[in-house]
């Protein structure tokens, strides 16, 4: 009768146990000799342990040999082996199996390998023939030591006899068993080998295939029997788990381009807040390192985040907050959702981070400058409002007083129409509208000029105005945007610098093989904390007095923009009571926006 898949399945299964036991027993063989060694070397290690605490208080107080030999042949019948005590230099000072002049007689021990070994590393093992026992011998040695010091050596022997008959039995069985297996996987193996090993190879090198990801391995079907149907269900198998980890490899694809793509950085975590996912934007916003797999309170130790992501974890909700975050200090617009967990589990959150910090910024900025424009827009018109008044009450009859007046309204007048010219400059260059006019220019001829039409003015000031040119290049760059640039900062520095002060406007060749130009003054200079913000529209570091000397607040944010559009620098250096140093970096080429 022929066998079924369960029968020839079941021999098959009967023969396969067979030979792996075969073969562990092959394979173990060898070792059981070197682990009962092992063993019972483990065994006199401790025991040589316990002798050694026994006789180190005697050994260290120099107590006589046979007080300590007698002390050994007591803890020796406990043990059940051989006790030996060696004193650092080899002798032998007690041995349970030896008393009297037979001790004495001992050879010296030293040079024993075990005995080596415990001298040298506080341990030592060694197996030889004994020809006092007529056995082999397993001896194993430890240092013995009182206080730090070395004061012998406890050495434990044990014959191997009990060992080698308890190996020979156990050996013995394997042989039988092995003999008994090897008889019947043959009888076995003859009888259904030729049948089965092919097609079930077959099977088996697909699926060994598919496992190691060659997905378009299949098995070849040429039976209609339980193996053919193995074969086709395996096939179908593979078929539709190609096609699903080819679905979930696409979805996981755009997934991951999409978190990618992001500005906004993304976490999601369980319902026990492990660390799921977190996409690239907020690992490098908030420098996390290896954050997924790990409890969100290491990865983002943050207050604000850990409460909502619980509130959301708690309330299953969607939760809104805004988090200035300890690391960098920027600020976030949190949102937090929850998302569906495996089944049977609670659901987890996912959160986004949305970077509000320069929002913040522009509204701060869009603030101020809203109100240092009203304030400087309102200050001169209610002067002419004022004169004005005073015109229309009478003034007009005095033609002296009505003259001045029309003075300090034209006065008013040209003050806010600065002002608006340079707002409406500033705006052009922000938003690109005045491109820059690229052509070689010598920035030696354009502080020449800016020097000579400021002189008048800084002679009128009694500011001693000086030129100075140490070979700076000529440049491709605007010749009008620098000399815009120089008139404001050399400007600034006439209004500033006390009468008798100085001024240097110094050209020279910079790192990079382009220009620099240096407007230097040795007036009152700039405080540190205001260094920072002096290119800032509207900002004045002494308000008072920047009304009283007249401006509109605005020649460093212009000349600041004017330079960025043409690929150039303004950079500040100052001390107080030393003077201010503007600098001013034109690269070697067209380096800038060109809109």
């Amino acid at each position: 009768m022929t066998l079924g898949l369960r029968g020839r399945m079941t021999v098959t299964a009967v023969a396969a146990t067979a030979t792996a036991l075969v073969v562990v027993l092959a394979l173990e063989g060898p070792d059981l000799h070197r682990r009962a060694v092992e063993q019972v070397r483990a065994t006199l290690f401790a025991e040589a342990r316990l002798m050694a605490r026994v006789v180190a208080q005697p050994l260290a107080e120099g107590r006589p040999s046979g007080e300590i030999d007698a002390l050994v042949d007591e803890a020796a019948r406990e043990v059940g082996a051989r006790v030996t005590i060696i004193a650092p230099d080899g002798t032998v000072i007690a041995d349970s199996a030896l008393s009297g002049e037979a001790l004495r007689a001992v050879e010296n021990h030293r040079n024993r390998p075990e005995v080596q070994g415990a001298l040298v590393s506080g341990a030592g093992s060694s197996v030889r023939h004994s020809t006092t026992v007529g056995d082999d011998l397993l001896y194993a040695a430890v240092a013995i030591r009182s206080q730090e010091r070395l004061v012998g050596v406890s050495r434990v022997a044990l014959s191997l006899a009990g060992v080698e008959g308890q190996i020979d039995d156990l050996q013995r069985a394997v042989t039988v068993a092995l003999a008994v297996a090897f008889a019947l996987i043959a009888l076995l193996s003859a009888a259904f080998s030729s049948s089965l090993a092919g097609p079930l190879a077959e099977v088996m090198d697909a699926a060994r295939r598919f496992a190691t990801g060659d997905l378009a391995a299949r098995s070849p079907v040429r039976r209609s029997d339980e193996i053919g149907e193995l074969a086709r269900i395996l096939n179908r198998s593979a078929d539709q788990l190609q096609q699903r980890i080819t679905e979930i490899a696409r979805d996981r694809a755009r997934i991951d381009a999409m978190l990618s793509a992001m500005e906004d950085g993304v976490i999601a975590v369980d319902h026990r807040g492990a660390v799921l996912l977190a996409n690239q934007a907020l690992r490098a916003s908030l420098g996390l390192h290896e954050p997924v797999g790990r409890h969100y309170l290491e990865v983002v130790r943050q207050r604000e985040v850990g409460e909502l992501i619980e509130e959301v974890l708690r309330a299953g909700a969607r939760r809104v907050d805004e988090v200035e975050m300890l690391r960098g200090g920027r600020t976030y617009a949190v949102i937090g959702v929850p998302f569906p967990g495996p089944e049977g589990q609670p659901p987890g959150a996912v959160l986004t981070f949305h970077d509000v910090t320069e929002r913040h910024r522009v509204e701060r900025v869009r603030r101020d400058f809203v109100a240092n424009a009203s304030h400087e827009l309102r200050t001169p018109l209610t002067s002419i409002r004022g004169f004005v008044e005073a015109l229309e009450d009478g003034a007009m009859e005095e033609p002296a007083t009505g003259r001045r007046f029309l003075e300090k309204i034209r006065l008013h007048a040209d003050r806010m129409a600065g002002l608006v010219s340079d707002l409406l400059e500033l705006s052009r260059l922000e938003s690109g509208e005045r491109a820059p006019s690229w052509e070689p220019v010598a920035p030696a001829e354009v502080a020449e000029d800016v020097a000579a039409s400021l002189a008048g003015a800084a002679e009128r000031k009694r500011v001693a105005l000086h030129r100075a040119d140490h070979g700076a290049p000529t440049v491709v760059s605007d010749a009008d945007r620098l000399r815009q640039i120089l008139e404001n900062l050399v400007e600034n520095a006439v209004k500033y610098t006390p009468a008798g002060g100085r001024i240097e406007i110094t050209t020279r060749r910079a790192a990079d093989g382009g220009a620099e130009v240096v407007v230097a003054d040795d007036g009152p200079g700039i405080p540190p904390e205001h260094l920072p913000r002096i290119f800032e529209r509207f900002y004045r570091v002494d308000k008072a007095r920047r009304r009283e000397l007249g401006g509109t607040g605005l020649g460093l944010s212009i000349a600041k923009h004017l330079a960025e559009g043409m690929g150039a620098t303004v950079s500040v250096e100052s001390q107080p009571g030393r003077g201010t140093r503007f600098t001013v970096t034109v690269p070697p080429g067209r380096a800038g926006r060109t809109a």
